[in-house]
């Protein structure tokens, strides 16, 4: 059922917050939450912002990786604007990103309202790179399980999650590279409930250790870091669209809602401390298997890292040889920003072609000079893309049939499957499905993307030239480092951590 952003009653109390009183609307969809899926990175960017500018209890934040950069300065300034408003702010950042950020990160945690945490820390070492890196190998049994969830969640009332970290490259900032991306925003009800809860089973875990037990830095000194980000914040053409962006409204950002039922899952933080592999207790990697063995007709798997090996509970040749009309969009070695995965996943792909697995491959640039994309204000807008720019894809999502969806931190592979702790919701829609399948859709044509066949037993890549003509290649693109990378990874079977 179509649902207004501003359809009010009587009944939400006049003293919530901007964003409280849109989550209130949940009253009117029992049981379901608003959602609304980004794949244009500069609105995902400006619905964080805009959400922390609204601010007016809590901002909790969980994330992979934190860069600096001129998006994540953006953020700092108004996250620190939201502290000094009284919001209280915690920031839960993996620690294999920290690493130089780690000062900077000691005077943010600086202000009496913003707590920074660091998950599954090196306890020693830090402020030495060099033997940083070497305490992370001589520990690699326990250092290797990663926190790669990333959630924002707004006074309890908006959550996003999804596969973008905080760094330029997510945002379209970057004019070298840009990845491409999905996020889901839910808005009240179950999802957003949900999404609480795990951040509580994060920040709250052992593993999650404050950043004063390694650094602190003087009460006064979030001003300097706060300065620094309004100073350095320069003002590009990549900038002046964010910025642009954030002018919108929130009902604008994110119109039209649809309202739909919803499971938010996620691994226990407990796996990252297992011993060995984690039990199937504490991993969601389950929940997601029995969502894909229930598909009967459809699946679509966009995942910028794609290794089908030992994966458990999630059997896509199983579903293949069940008659399952199965396409992935995953990277071209040339695309990859981790050339080593490919290695993983290139073994298998003669086996899921003959079992009837369409294949599709982000090329490292569009193919068709001097196109312009211009950003729909729907739920489906497709990245706007640069002839300028290399391209990764990073999204992790899925459309099951034509009325589900996941979308998340979860990659179809063993290092989200055993190794790293991940965090989905899955959406029954049949209207987010379509949009799901359009980006799909969008992502698969031969401008963007390969299309991987067999002929005579031998792989062929399918594409268009820079004149928009066909054309069939018979030697997969890629730098012979690349490939290298890629070689060594197959002969010494590392697909299982990956």
């Amino acid at each position: 059922m179509p649902s207004s952003l501003h359809s009010t009653s009587s009944s939400i109390p006049e003293s919530l917050s901007s964003l409280q009183r849109l989550a209130a609307q949940d009253q009117h969809h029992a049981g379901r939450s608003g959602f609304r899926l980004f794949a244009h990175g500069g609105e995902a960017f400006a619905l964080r912002a805009v959400t922390a500018d609204q601010a007016r209890s809590t901002l909790d934040i969980q994330t992979y990786i934190l860069e600096d950069g001129h998006s994540t300065r953006r953020l700092i300034t108004r996250i620190i604007d939201a502290a000094e408003r009284g919001v209280t702010v915690r920031l839960l950042v993996d620690d294999l990103s920290v690493g130089g950020l780690q000062k900077r990160l000691a005077m943010l945690d600086a202000h009496p309202r913003v707590s920074v945490r660091i998950f599954n820390p090196v306890r020693h070492w830090r402020r030495v790179a060099p033997l940083r890196w070497l305490t992370f190998a001589l520990q690699a049994h326990r250092l290797h399980r990663r926190m790669h969830n990333k959630l924002w969640l707004v006074d309890d009332a908006i959550g996003i999650i999804g596969g973008r970290n905080l760094s330029d490259d997510y945002f379209n900032v970057n004019p070298a590279h840009d990845f491409l991306d999905i996020d889901v925003a839910a808005v009240g009800g179950p999802a957003v409930a949900q999404m609480k809860r795990s951040f509580e089973a994060y920040w709250q875990h052992e593993l999650a250790v404050p950043l004063t037990t390694f650094i602190t830095a003087p009460e006064g000194d979030w001003r300097e870091m706060y300065a620094l980000c309004h100073r350095s914040a320069k003002a590009t053409r990549y900038t002046q669209s964010l910025d642009a962006l954030c002018a919108r409204s929130l009902d604008s950002l994110l119109s039209p809602l649809t309202w739909a039922t919803s499971s938010v899952v996620w691994d226990s933080p407990d796996a990252a401390g297992a011993a060995g592999l984690p039990p199937i207790g504490l991993r969601m990697s389950h929940a997601v298997g029995q969502a894909l063995s229930s598909v009967q007709r459809r699946l679509l798997v966009i995942s910028g890292y794609f290794v089908p090996e030992q994966l458990d509970t999630i059997d896509i040749f199983g579903l293949a040889h069940r008659g399952v009309q199965i396409s992935v969009l995953t990277n071209a070695l040339e695309a990859s920003d981790v050339p080593i995965v490919h290695g993983g996943y290139a073994p298998h792909r003669k086996a899921l072609l003959e079992a009837g697995v369409k294949l599709y491959e982000v090329r490292r640039k569009q193919r068709v000079k001097r196109e312009r994309l211009h950003r729909r204000r729907h739920a489906h807008s497709r990245p706007r893309l640069s002839p300028s720019q290399s391209y990764s894809l990073h999204a992790k999502a899925i459309a099951l049939d034509s009325d589900r969806l996941i979308v998340g931190s979860f990659n179809i592979d063993p290092r989200s499957v055993w190794w790293n702790c991940e965090i989905v919701v899955i959406i029954d829609s049949p209207a987010l499905n379509r949009q799901l399948t359009l980006i799909g859709e969008w992502g698969k044509q031969p401008r963007y993307s390969f299309r991987v066949r067999l002929h005579e037993g031998a792989l062929q890549w399918r594409t268009l030239d820079d004149h928009g003509h066909s054309q069939v290649l018979t030697r997969e693109p890629g730098s012979p480092w690349r490939r290298f990378q890629a070689w060594c990874c197959a002969r010494l079977g590392l697909a299982r951590y990956l």
